[in-house]
């Protein structure tokens, strides 16, 4: 089929005589006014993001205090008893105090064995990391990556445990995308995670299969600060 015919075929598909030869004028450019203004309350961010993340098969459970958030993980990794636990390493592990939770258990630190550090992670178990921000539109978290943050953490074990602290949630993407540009100069990071639930993929004879291409199962323990 040539183009023409290909384009023709369309423009009569939507009642018109012939394909358009310009593209028509937009009255609008963006998300409208009325959604950049679109904000839930801390609370009902919180809620929502429970319960979207729930609806696309994870779990979500929160915590009144650091100290509850701790034992919480610690009863997960009871629960799940993994050979051995991936985490992100700098900043995150002291601003939680996770190792106080995973003394006795195998860990493996992101960036502390080089260019062996993939391999390493795609031997683990239970990945543990933080996040930049979380979606309560969407259920999702989002994760920049750098030397202390690898991607592997949260793409290759089978669990995904994500540390989350409530003021980092967002009521939509956009003012996500707004903030990352603001914190960078105007110019997006070279690596940026958005990771709404479990693993999910449908590409073969639309047959739904979990945690092919990623974690099967995603936990997100959320501080309440």
């Amino acid at each position: 089929m040539r183009e023409d015919e290909f384009f023709a075929g369309i423009a009569k598909r939507l009642g018109r005589s012939s394909a358009l030869t310009t593209a028509p004028a937009r009255d609008v450019v963006g998300a409208p006014d009325f959604w950049q203004s679109y904000a839930l309350p801390e609370e009902e961010r919180l809620e929502k993001f429970c319960v979207e993340l729930e609806k696309l098969g994870g779990s979500a459970v929160v915590y009144d205090s650091k100290a509850s958030l701790l034992q919480g993980l610690s009863g997960f990794l009871e629960t799940l008893q993994p050979r051995t636990v991936g985490m992100w390493s700098g900043a995150f592990t002291a601003e939680f105090d996770v190792d106080r939770v995973l003394a006795g258990r195998e860990v493996v630190y992101w960036g502390t064995d080089g260019a062996n550090s993939v391999a390493r992670m795609a031997q683990v178990d239970v990945g543990i990391t933080g996040c930049d921000f979380a979606i309560a539109d969407t259920g999702t978290v989002v994760l920049m990556s750098d030397i202390h943050k690898g991607r592997s953490v949260s793409l290759l074990p089978s669990v995904h445990v994500v540390l989350i602290k409530s003021s980092q949630i967002r009521t939509r993407m956009g003012e996500v995308w707004a903030e990352v540009l603001q914190q960078h100069g105007g110019h997006l990071p070279s690596s940026i995670h958005f990771i709404s639930g479990p693993s999910r993929s449908s590409d073969i004879e639309n047959d739904l299969s979990i945690g092919v291409h990623g974690p099967a199962t995603v936990y997100a323990l959320i501080w309440q600060e």
